[in-house]
């Protein structure tokens, strides 16, 4: 049955805008330099975080109890994360700098994994040896999963967020409270890290009670869907002219909610791409297997050794082939398992 939204094509194009964004961002190659400032994963970044508000919620009021909502969010995140970290931590042992042995008797192989494992990639995002090359820009091997945490702090909350506001009479107006908390948090730290030249204040303020702005926009356009869509034509053009000017003052106070506005008005307004997903949902497999693929066709030489062009086109197709297969063999009979 056809969606009545476009959710999926919209996650499919974020997610492929962080694929090519990291291409010109990763790989320190002189062709890419023009092209860094074309592509911005942050707002695709964000765009993923107002569709999660939206979409998590919904998944947690369309559960029959507490139970089969976790239930249905492990077996969409674990799979393929639980895949790419472990095929990363022990098949990447080929390219480390270290011998067979001494890459597996090191101690920073095994807090890889187990940082990695419990969504805390920040902590150890290296493995011994690996992707130390002069034509990648930090040795992390998967600069993606970073956002995972978030989305897992935000499947933890909702429950709570959720049952306060059907208590209340006003669930609009403590998710107006939320997104200004979440604002006053990113702003204060971010401005803190500036005064203090201290940028772990900067990383700090990207944690989840930064981005709960976005998410709880998304949550809004759930719980709120019926008067959105009786007022989505008269808001996009106000919220677009608010994110190009807050985007032109390099401020972020408004920006959640024009950009909110935005990604939810575009999910009700293309029905053409309602169904985009009817082949396969890949969106998930290419944010998150994209990274390691990138930084092993730069280590192998294969950039070098095809030319830039065709190298792309070809980490392209091999993105997208590994989201579908991963999909198809994997996260969808997970899914589908009762």
């Amino acid at each position: 049955m056809e969606r009545d939204n476009c959710f999926d094509f919209l996650r499919f194009a974020f997610a492929l805008n962080v694929v090519l964004g990291h291409l010109f961002v990763i790989a320190l190659l002189p062709e890419f330099e023009p092209f860094k400032g074309i592509f911005n994963t942050y707002l695709s970044v964000t765009g993923f975080f107002v569709i999660s508000g939206f979409l998590i919620t919904q998944s947690y009021e369309r559960s029959s109890s507490i139970k089969s909502y976790f239930t249905k969010r492990a077996r969409r995140l674990l799979p393929a994360y639980l895949l790419v970290v472990i095929c990363c931590a022990f098949g990447l042992s080929s390219l480390s700098t270290l011998s067979i042995g001494e890459y597996f008797r090191s101690k920073d192989l095994w807090e890889y994994l187990g940082a990695n494992l419990c969504f805390l990639n920040f902590l150890h995002p290296s493995l011994p040896g690996v992707f130390d090359h002069p034509l990648i820009n930090d040795t992390s091997i998967n600069p993606a999963l970073w956002t995972l945490k978030i989305e897992v702090g935000f499947y933890l909350c909702v429950p709570l967020l959720i049952r306060a506001l059907r208590k209340s009479k006003r669930p609009w107006f403590w998710l107006m409270i939320i997104y200004a908390l979440a604002v006053l948090y990113k702003l204060g730290l971010e401005n803190l890290s500036e005064v203090l030249r201290n940028s772990s204040m900067a990383f700090i303020s990207r944690q989840l009670p930064g981005f709960m702005s976005y998410f709880a926009v998304g949550m809004c356009g759930y719980l709120y869907k019926h008067h959105f869509m009786l007022y989505k034509n008269h808001l996009i053009i106000p919220a677009v002219i608010v994110f190009i000017i807050e985007h032109l003052l390099a401020t972020e106070i408004f920006t959640p909610l024009a950009w909110g506005i935005i990604v939810l008005w575009c999910a009700w307004s293309l029905p053409a791409l309602n169904n985009f997903a009817k082949f396969g949902d890949v969106s998930y497999g290419i944010y998150i297997y994209h990274g390691p693929i990138l930084k092993i066709m730069l280590c192998t030489g294969l950039f070098t050794a095809l030319g830039t062009i065709p190298s792309s086109c070809f980490y392209i197709i091999a993105v997208l082939l590994t989201g579908l297969l991963s999909w198809h063999l994997l996260e969808k009979k997970v899914l589908k398992r009762r």
